[in-house]
């Protein structure tokens, strides 16, 4: 009695292994979804739907794009992370997800430590701007009139741990100036406040920023990377400033929850390459003031390393959680 019910068992894990082969050996067979933790038609919107149609092309399947914005992109993080890890839900991550930890502290589950890495997507550099009435011409002269009157002067963000306002704290930190923050729902308004005066200095995505730039109505004085974006070729960067951590923009990647099948994580990152080498996709992603990144697997776990390395000591300093 016991050899057959050993026998059964036996038999019944192998049927079980053989199916989950197969499954893997046909995924995907259905649509997958890509759950962007932000609102539409903002820059990580534009790029992961710019992105969809070659990866769709590659994988062989539709590929469906679904905001799930909130907190920072709390609300879309966390569906992922507790999403099936079966590689048909994946999320576009983004430094985001390197905040917050340190804006959640209570949090079940871990914003980088639940997911495995599919591979970066794209970088969008940060930028800091002032209104185009302002007297401020370079960065030099914006920290200069700060010094004079410490804690003077404001600037707008989208909100409370975001890369907006999170690049004017890295600022601050760096040349010992005190920018007071004002949180915005979102970079929209915080965008039209700069313009109409009601506030001097915001920090901004290239992308959301460069059309009012190229209008005249906002001056453009540094932006994030280890090279000036092509979209702003006249604006220097940060690192060409001799500011020191503020060499890496908005970068995005696509993960999956944490206990996917290798496999299918290779499977991912095979179609997520062969869709950003696509001519098409870079040039949609260049009018975004946006480049693509190199998307091996080895990569992204060397961004992520590199800005918890960078980002944790300044994090550290700000009570991020009770503002």
């Amino acid at each position: 009695m016991k050899i057959s019910q050993t026998l059964r068992r036996g038999a019944l894990t192998l049927m079980i292994g053989l199916c989950s082969t197969a499954a893997l050996a046909q995924y995907p067979d259905r649509v997958v979804r890509i759950v962007v933790p932000f609102a539409a038609a903002g820059s990580t919107d534009l790029v992961t739907r710019a992105l969809a149609v070659e990866l769709g092309a590659a994988l062989g399947q539709n590929i469906v794009v679904e905001n799930k914005p909130g907190a920072g992109s709390l609300i879309g993080s966390e569906l992922v992370a507790k999403a099936e890890p079966d590689g048909y839900t994946i999320l576009m991550a983004g430094l985001t997800n390197v905040f917050l930890p340190h804006v959640h502290k209570d949090l079940k589950w871990h914003p980088l430590d639940d997911f495995v890495g599919v591979g970066l997507v794209a970088d969008l550099p940060n930028v800091i701007a002032v209104n185009a009435k302002t007297p401020f011409k370079t960065l030099d002269e914006l920290v200069a009139a700060d010094r004079a009157k410490p804690g003077s002067m404001i600037f707008g963000s989208a909100g409370v741990a975001t890369p907006s306002h999170l690049v004017c704290e890295m600022i601050n930190h760096q040349v010992k100036i005190k920018l007071q923050h004002v949180p915005y729902k979102g970079n929209a308004p915080a965008v039209n406040d700069l313009m109409a005066g009601h506030i001097p200095v915001m920090c901004n995505n290239l992308g959301g920023t460069l059309p009012y730039m190229q209008s005249g109505q906002i001056r453009i004085l540094a932006q994030t990377g280890k090279t000036r974006s092509a979209a702003a070729a006249d604006v220097p960067t940060f690192a060409e400033l001799g500011l020191p951590g503020l060499d890496a923009g908005l970068w995005m990647g696509l993960v999956a929850p944490k206990g996917t099948p290798q496999a299918v994580v290779n499977k991912l990152n095979a179609a997520l390459t062969k869709a950003l080498a696509s001519p098409a996709l870079k040039e949609k992603l260049g009018r975004l003031g946006a480049s693509t990144l190199n998307p091996s697997l080895a990569a992204f776990d060397e961004r992520v390393k590199a800005d918890r390395k960078v980002w944790d000591p300044v994090l550290k300093t700000l009570d991020l959680k009770t503002q």
